[in-house]
């Protein structure tokens, strides 16, 4: 950035190859939200220099994390309910998508894996945002876990407060730091980086801030009442009030212009506080407003450069360096492949909730379906009996799978969107990846519920029915888990995916042709049953099952010879009789009918995936 002769000296410029130092710049933003009728920012200007700190701050509703997201390209605006206009730069270049490989954001709340240590969560950060090797990953995680005092939590799960214990809030703070400063990004933006903090951590936050600036960082942050050490560690100072400026300059000429206008800061209090409380007032907050524009009418703007608009001076120049930095380090698909695998199996393995309920869940209701139907009979009543097991068989890993998964994603959702938001991978690796390593536990899992019911109630002893009567089920729960994810990443809201789930699921299982017979869904409600994945795998275990059973009595004493003459004698007959055995309930249509749900529910969750993770606050 060309910036102006100013106390702090030139940036220079250096050739391609070489570090250059890049500022941030602002023109006249403006965010309105509600259709137009409620103004958040209203024509802010000014920009951020190079290897100094920025700290914004305001009263509450002043604008603060809006602006941030502003200029950092992650305000959402559709143009009619929010509009974002105005523009921003990276040295003094209009700022494109690409350019956010040299951008890192820290979010007020942590954004972590849970599952993840430090070391680990840094080396994934590194590896798939700048591609390194593992012995360059592991040199530069080592010295940032160091510098950042995470030597003793190094190793330690960042866990989830409340729940699962793991690193402490300072420690869950640093390493959210760590994450984005690993990648060595030239611009650092950082949402209320010392929310939550005692002082004493606070403090060690700005100073490694200013830390970070110094080493060639442009460093922009919000912050609510810092100490007088935090304050030490700024440089300069924008005071928003009502969404507008009220003060932009060096954190050391704060003082004397509040002086200059009337307001002098009391030796009671330390200046932020005292900015604070001025802006905090109803009746002074308009009166800073109209002082500022004022002065910056007056202005030299040689010598006081925040407020001046983006100069064009070498910007060919620049918008070269630009666009070999954002194309130079990235990761490969190989690296980004491996290090989601990694660390998706590493969050299966580790989750002993996720373990512990997935084995209970099956091995629970396999012992209760085994103790209910143990030793079924091939006669009138083990007809019923058997239909009834392997109904609700299908029917019970169906709704596990789709209550699991939409369980799944919404501890992820934060970590996905910062990933994409920094253009680390692919949706489409990431639900590939997540997938795979949730395969063997669901797999193994589910062969021991299969193993416990199909065995205590006698079902046809062959190894070939039984393999079958295994893949079916895992074939049924496997479109379960795609509707699953399909729902979970398509609606924001957890409470609003829980609910929706049977809405979709419900409907599936009353045409799987038990509850409701094949003619009353006629002419309706027949559409329904040809995507019904349970109706699939049901006829599928049901012809599995009766084909192979040659005769069925009937206890004419019991029942009458009159009952017995109208039952079926043979499975083909059972199939006959509920309609599974006409030529539309051949097995090789209901494989086509699971593949086919199986492929759209994953198509919908990697569609859903890619719109969230475009989408802008």
């Amino acid at each position: 950035m060309s910036a102006p002769n100013t106390p702090y000296g030139n940036t220079v410029l250096t050739p391609f190859g070489q570090s250059v130092d890049v500022g941030v710049s602002w023109a006249d933003i403006k965010f309105t939200a509600e259709g137009g009728k409620r103004e958040i920012l209203k024509g802010l200007t000014g920009n951020a220099l190079p290897r100094r700190t920025l700290a914004v701050m305001g009263s509450s509703g002043a604008g603060k994390t809006t602006f941030l997201n502003a200029i950092s390209d992650r305000l959402g605006s559709d143009g009619k309910e929010t509009v974002l206009s105005g523009d921003f730069f990276v040295n003094n270049v209009k700022y494109d998508r690409k350019y956010r490989t040299m951008v890192g954001y820290v979010t007020q709340d942590d954004v972590l894996n849970p599952m993840s240590t430090p070391v680990e969560a840094l080396s994934f950060s590194l590896r798939v945002r700048r591609g390194t090797d593992p012995q360059e990953t592991e040199l530069q995680v080592e010295k940032l876990i160091e510098e950042l005092g995470l030597t003793g939590a190094r190793d330690t799960v960042v866990g989830i407060p409340g729940i699962m214990a793991g690193l402490s809030g300072g420690e869950r703070k640093r390493t959210n730091i760590g994450i984005e400063l690993i990648t060595n990004p030239k611009i650092l933006y950082l949402d209320e980086p010392t929310s939550g903090l005692d002082s004493v951590t606070s403090a060690k936050i700005c100073q490694l801030m200013k830390k970070l600036a110094l080493r060639g960082r442009t460093v922009i942050f919000t912050i609510h009442q810092p100490t007088a050490e935090c304050i030490s560690f700024f440089d300069d100072l924008m005071l928003m009030s009502q969404g507008k400026v009220v003060y932009h300059g060096p954190m050391d000429g704060a003082v004397e212009y509040f002086t200059s206008i009337g307001y002098a800061c009391p030796d009671t209090f330390t200046p932020t506080d005292y900015f604070m409380t001025l802006m905090q007032n109803e009746d002074i907050s308009p009166i800073l407003i109209e002082k500022w524009d004022a002065f910056l009418k007056e202005r030299d703007p040689t010598t006081y450069p925040y407020t001046a608009p983006p100069s064009v001076e070498n910007r060919s120049f620049t918008e070269g360096y630009l666009n070999s930095y954002s194309t130079a380090a990235t990761g490969t698909l190989a690296i980004e492949f491996m290090e989601l695998q990694k660390r998706a199996w590493t969050g299966v393995v580790r989750n002993k909730m996720l373990i512990g309920a997935s084995f209970i869940q099956n091995i629970v209701f396999g012992i209760i379906a085994a103790l209910i139907f143990a030793n079924l009979t091939n006669d009138t009543t083990g007809v019923g009996d058997r239909m009834g097991l392997l109904f609700m068989v299908i029917i019970n890993g169906a709704f596990s799978a789709v209550f699991s998964m939409v369980n799944n994603f919404p501890p992820l959702k934060a970590v996905f969107i910062r990933d994409q938001q920094s253009g680390s991978y692919s949706p489409f690796l990431f639900f590939l990846t997540m997938s795979i390593a949730e395969l063997p536990l669901q797999i193994f899992t589910g062969f021991l519920q299969c193993v416990i019911i199909y065995f205590s109630a006698q079902l046809v002893q062959e190894a070939s029915n039984f393999f079958l009567f295994f893949a079916i089920y895992i074939a049924t729960y496997q479109v379960g888990v795609g509707l699953g994810l399909a729902i979970s990443t398509s609606f924001d809201s957890y409470t609003v995916a829980s609910g929706v789930a049977p809405m979709v699921v419900i409907p599936f299982m009353l045409c799987a042709g038990l509850l409701a017979s094949t003619s009353r869904l006629h002419p309706y409600w027949y559409w329904l049953e040809k995507p019904s994945f349970l109706r699939a795998g049901l006829i599928l275990v049901l012809r599995n099952e009766f084909m192979d059973v040659p005769h069925i009595s009937c206890n004419a004493a019991k029942y009458g010879a009159s009952f017995c003459s109208r039952q079926p004698t043979t499975g083909a007959q059972v199939l006959e009789a509920y309609g599974f055995a006409d030529e539309q309930a051949k097995p090789y249509v209901q494989w086509i009918i699971l593949a086919g749900m199986f492929l759209v529910g994953r198509i919908i969750c990697v569609a859903a995936l890619y719109r969230v993770g475009r989408r802008k606050q």
